[in-house]
């Protein structure tokens, strides 16, 4: 999932106690789930569009209207048992970069992860004053924000 530049400047940056975010602008940790065996695809019941499953949860999610279903492990169209899940999201990548860099420090910041009250802020200033490592997030974590000891930031990680 990570290039081997992107390995190399994250690696680089963690040598030298700097902090790296990184930005994916999709949630979840895989965007679409697929059938090989007929390319049947989930979707929302609602609004027609592929659900997003989430690893914490569980579960099938519609990132438009909250339409949520459980995990799929047989084809609903031809009984398959084929059904694959591709493409990544902050929760994939938040598992890749743990796996890559098991000794640093991350924190996630998307949609999911601020659901309480001044919950954003708490992200922030924890990555901040504690100096995590590598923040992981949607386009929240790139919007005016200030931390001096950044040095890289990285969008669309897999380029």
């Amino acid at each position: 999932m990570l290039s081997r530049a992107l390995y190399s400047d994250i690696e680089g940056n963690l040598k030298n106690k700097r902090q790296t975010i990184l930005f994916l602008n999709r949630r979840g940790y895989s965007t679409f789930i697929m059938c090989r065996n007929c390319g049947y695809t989930a979707k929302c019941k609602n609004c027609d569009i592929s659900l997003t499953y989430h690893s914490y949860a569980r579960k099938l999610k519609c990132h438009y209207c909250g339409y949520e279903e459980d995990l799929m492990k047989i084809c609903p169209e031809c009984g398959s048992e084929k059904i694959r899940y591709f493409g990544a999201g902050t929760q994939k990548l938040e598992q890749e970069i743990k796996k890559q860099f098991p000794n640093a420090s991350t924190i996630r910041m998307d949609v999911d992860t601020v659901t309480k009250k001044n919950s954003h802020e708490q992200i922030l200033n924890k990555f901040r004053d504690e100096n995590i490592d590598i923040l992981i997030g949607t386009q929240m974590v790139v919007k005016g924000h200030h931390f001096p000891n950044v040095t890289l930031v990285r969008s669309n990680c897999s380029r």
